[in-house]
């Protein structure tokens, strides 16, 4: 059997079919649905050869913390903060503000190893799509990083214990690892440490059975010889396999699922281990030269594909586009392999220097850069301009009141709502100091009003906190707005989050109370969605030579829900419909500027130009 520390070509063959499953399936998951299987034999192949060298340097003696991270060091981190650089200046010039802010949260988890738990906790309401977050993929690093944080000590603790007792160990670790995967949890499992652990350990497993083997080198070489070709064989089958059928959405994944392509990763590197006469297909010279550029590619894949399809607006890339994506990035992964990662590794300094050099300095530089890209027209122009998402607002918080509108009157409007009540605020501050009124406003996320309203989203405390202030104050206003997506109630083509199958007679029900009781009721019809969210079209347009991406309604739901809110209203007196969404312009646009800051939410700009527009002809509250 060939010696554990000794360079193995084959592993940078299974580097080069881990690497190049991930860029397929991230390129088009129909082309190989199972390639996000490529992370899990990364993680198979970290565990084995860092178990290997701190294994054989603990039972020597040579084992040092500070050598280990220091290898660690710089083997990751110049070419991990070289592409957090290139994403966060990339991201200045293409990214809307509030995507640019959301880069930042997820580029500081990255920096503290923390991207997967960042990333766990789950979509965002006003979080770009998950293709479109250019750091997403370092939530890999992160789990191995946090292997490698914790690994070492463990094995410490059994490092003068039999080999066959540290086998157990490991073992009974990897079965904790797979159970604890039917815990139920909030957060999302894909990116969970405890949950990948036994994919590590899998490869840590390996390695300390290879060298119980080397106790008893012949029988191993016998057994190994006569059976590797067809080992190798049999676990390519079964990894092949296990690629072209798993998918996102297969069940028990992370768990006993992901055993099974770990197993068969394992497997190629235990036979290959031997000579057989197979072995010049697994060190195929290609294979290799794609291995060692692996880490590159794998950093550098991601965040090209996710600003293409930010600019494009569609996680399905046109045919056109694919091929120089393609080129640039094997050119982004030839040159940071060659000019970052070569160069790093014969630097020879101690760990403090290494530290300070590969960690702390260009964190540092990373985090004022991006203080100071906030503070620059780049970002803060379109802020300034209303154009993007207004933060001064108390949207799912109830901790201060907000008030729009009249600043020397008492607040006699309560508007209710989600997202698209807050989003009125510059239209109802205009047009309330205009008339001479003032409103409360007071909103949360995907959170309908209604009395008895029982939604998913009510769970959450943002929602809950909105449904109990209306119910207490709701008699305090002589005046009640409600403003939310209408079409969010309707259960096709798929139900929201906020749905309630009896919402529309549960306000059936409200607005006859709230008429009875002469209350003056205002309904908004809800905005539409278009195709292209309106501030990243404004923005790419001007920095890009290409077409001028023209805005175009896109919906349906909304119409229905519009549609039916009137129907209900119109049945009783003092209830009115507000229609201020009508005089939206065709193109949504005000003088050039976008109304929208995203794909259905209005900007303050654009607010406050359809306040003007609606005041032109009309008051909003009915004067009887």
């Amino acid at each position: 059997m060939s010696k554990v520390f000794a360079y193995r070509p084959d592993i940078d063959v299974l580097r080069a079919v881990a690497v190049l499953s991930v860029i397929i399936f991230h390129f088009e998951k129909s082309w190989l649905p199972g390639g996000f299987l490529g992370v899990d034999i990364f993680f198979v192949i970290s565990g084995f050869l860092i178990t290997s060298i701190i294994h054989k340097e603990m039972n020597t003696g040579a084992f040092s913390f500070k050598s280990f991270y220091i290898r660690r060091i710089k083997r990751i981190l110049p070419a991990f903060f070289t592409v957090l650089a290139g994403t966060l200046a990339v991201g200045a010039l293409l990214f809307a503000p509030d995507d640019f802010n959301l880069l930042g949260k997820s580029a500081l988890a990255s920096v503290l190893f923390a991207a997967n738990l960042y990333f766990s906790r789950g979509q965002g309401y006003f979080d770009p799509a998950q293709e479109e977050k250019p750091l997403l993929h370092i939530w890999s690093l992160s789990v191995e990083e946090q292997y490698y944080f914790i690994f070492p000590f463990f094995l410490l603790l059994f490092i003068r214990r039999s080999l066959k007792t540290q086998m157990a160990a490991i073992a009974a670790c990897m079965l904790v690892s797979l159970l604890a995967a039917y815990i139920p949890t909030q957060l999302d499992k894909y990116y969970l440490p405890h949950l990948r652990a036994f994919e590590m350990l899998t490869g840590s497993l390996l390695a300390v059975f290879v060298c119980h083997q080397a106790a008893n080198s012949q029988e191993a070489v016998w057994w190994g010889e006569k059976f590797a070709a067809f080992g190798c064989a049999a676990a390519s089958v079964v990894l092949a396999a296990c690629l072209a059928a798993y998918h996102t959405e297969t069940a028990h994944f992370p768990g006993w699922a992901g055993l099974i392509p770990c197993l068969a990763a394992a497997a190629l590197i235990y036979f290959n281990g031997f000579n057989h006469s197979l072995k010049k297909i697994f060190e195929w010279e290609w294979g290799v030269r794609i291995g060692l550029i692996s880490y590159s590619l794998y950093l550098w894949h991601w965040p090209v594909l996710a600003f293409a399809r930010y600019i494009y607006g569609q996680a399905h890339l046109p045919a056109a586009w694919l091929l120089p994506l393609a080129v640039l990035i094997l050119i982004c992964s030839w040159a940071a392999y060659r000019w970052v990662e070569q160069p790093a590794k014969k630097w020879k300094l101690s760990f403090a220097k290494s530290l300070t050099a590969f960690y702390i300095l260009p964190a540092a530089l990373l985090a004022a850069a991006w203080f100071g890209l906030q503070k620059t027209p780049l970002i803060s122009q379109y802020q300034k301009d209303g154009l993007s998402r207004s933060y001064a607002s108390c949207h799912n918080n109830l901790e201060k009141q907000c008030v729009w509108g009249a600043n020397d009157t008492k607040p006699t409007v309560l508007m209710l709502g989600d997202s698209h009540a807050d989003h009125y605020k510059t239209f109802i501050d205009h047009i309330g100091k205009k008339e001479g009124w003032a409103a409360t406003l007071v909103s949360a996320d995907t959170c309908a009003f209604v009395e008895g309203y029982d939604a998913e989203i009510f769970k959450g405390s943002n929602c809950k906190a909105v449904y109990q202030y209306a119910k207490a104050h709701l008699n305090d206003y002589p005046v009640v707005m409600l403003s939310m997506r209408w079409g969010n109630q309707l259960p096709a083509p798929k139900p929201s989050i906020g749905y309630d199958k009896d919402f529309f007679a549960k306000m059936d029900k409200m607005l006859a109370k709230l008429s009875k009781e002469k209350r003056a009721v205002y309904l908004f019809t809800d905005n539409p969605n278009i195709q292209y969210p309106g501030l990243r079209a404004y923005k790419i347009s001007g920095l890009i030579p290409l077409r001028r991406i023209a805005f175009h309604e896109n919906d349906s739901s909304t119409r229905e829900g519009n549609r039916k809110i009137s129907e209900t209203a119109a049945k009783y007196r003092n209830i009115h419909i507000v229609d201020a969404a009508a005089l939206l312009p065709a193109d949504f646009e005000f003088d050039g500027k976008p109304a929208y800051s995203d794909l259905d939410h209005i900007n303050p700009f654009g607010a406050e130009a359809l306040a003007k527009r609606y005041t032109e002809s009309r008051h909003l509250l009915q004067r009887d």
